[in-house]
């Protein structure tokens, strides 16, 4: 099976060259993916118009190599490095791209959809060559974008054969003609390995560290979160925030005068993870009550689960079930709930909260990770195209 695989993303090595502050979700999510359909016996085949624009570097005529990393084919798009003229090439590139296969009968297209212009050039050939088109929904664009726009990147998804969606919530808002679909949460990655007990903080000094990392919203509940924290007044506690966003001026003046909570900034993913694995505790605080929460599930939830560290989140919409034995779960949203919430995960000693941990992350392992989520991907598209 060969695999065209249409989003904005680039090996790890060109990333760290374009940012070096921090992976972008998308990055992580199709690179982990890619790489699984590879192990999973797929040709995959990326073209990408790389993950760029005027901020990212001034360069004005944008022309890399193409690589080879992890066994995935990266083709990146000639584009000229202005709005208009990059997205337009980028269209163009795509539909050459897909051209190319247009003779193989085992092709078949995957492509984010937020990519629109990408995956609007990818389906445009792919639809009169009768190549299927998968499109990949992380989010809806209702919720991304003005109506306007959002109309142009719901026509794109009428355009596809088939879905791969976070949550089922999706497949009924966007799937009114019961097209082929599969629902994946997302992925963990397979080859993170587990942080030996003895070094993590709370063993070796005894200082219990908790966690947030991501986008530091008032939206997502990091202020509640830290209210909460500071509610709980937990004995040799800290909490660390990694990541930006609108609450960060306000969060770094509460950091002045309460100095158990940190802001860490934006970090490398590497860093970022290598913390989760030594901490006690990940939290995740964002609020169910929007109605968006049905059409998504946090890249970090999982992320955090093959740390190995206990996880306390809100019981999400978008979170199936099965997860629930795995985690901690926040039952009242509050601020005062979320100091409930937190020391009663620390009346359990050390030793039964790093057994939750380690469940966590052989059940993400085991069910989720990026070469399993692969493999019922290749299923899928086996049973339907």
């Amino acid at each position: 099976m060969k695999i065209i695989y249409g989003c904005a993303n680039c090996s790890e090595e060109k990333y760290r060259q374009l940012n070096t502050s921090s992976v972008q979700p998308a990055q992580k999510y199709h690179r982990l993916l890619m790489i699984g359909l590879k192990k999973s016996g797929a040709d995959v085949y990326c073209y990408s118009g790389l993950p760029i624009n005027r901020n990212v570097t001034k360069k004005l005529f944008i022309c890399e190599k193409d690589e080879v990393e992890d066994g995935v084919n990266y083709h990146y798009y000639k584009t000229i490095n202005l709005p208009l003229f990059r997205q337009a090439m980028i269209y163009f590139g795509a539909r050459r791209a897909v051209k190319r296969y247009k003779k193989e009968k085992d092709a078949i297209v995957i492509c984010d959809c937020l990519n629109r212009a990408n995956a609007t050039g990818m389906a445009s050939v792919a639809n009169k060559s009768k190549i299927p088109v998968v499109m990949i929904v992380t989010d809806l664009p209702d919720y991304q974008f003005d109506q306007k726009t959002a109309k142009k990147y719901n026509k794109l998804l009428s355009k596809a054969d088939g879905y791969i969606f976070l949550t089922e919530q999706m497949n009924e808002r966007v799937n009114k003609d019961g097209k082929p679909y599969i629902v994946l949460e997302g992925h963990s990655d397979d080859t993170l390995g587990e942080i030996a007990d003895s070094e993590r903080y709370e063993v070796k000094t005894g200082k219990k560290v908790i966690v947030y990392a991501g986008s530091i919203k008032k939206l997502y509940g990091i202020q509640t979160l830290v209210e909460g924290f500071l509610k709980a007044n937990l004995p040799d506690a800290e909490l660390q925030i990694f990541g930006d966003g609108d609450y960060r001026e306000e969060l770094e003046e509460i950091c002045k005068t309460n100095p158990s909570v940190k802001y860490m900034g934006i970090r490398l993913n590497s860093e970022v993870v290598e913390v989760e694995q030594r901490s006690a505790l990940l939290v995740n605080p964002r609020p169910t009550a929007p109605d968006y929460t049905k059409y998504s599930f946090p890249s970090k939830n999982m992320e955090y689960m093959v740390s190995g560290t206990p996880i306390l989140t809100t019981k999400l919409p978008g979170m199936p079930p099965e997860y629930y034995p795995h985690v901690y779960a926040v039952e009242d949203e509050s601020a005062d709930g979320i100091a409930r919430a937190l020391n009663d995960v620390f009346k359990s000693d050390l030793a039964m909260r790093l057994q939750k941990g380690k469940e966590a992350r052989e059940f993400v392992l085991n069910e989720k990770s990026n070469t399993v989520q692969a493999k019922k991907i290749i299923k899928f598209l086996e049973e339907n195209f």
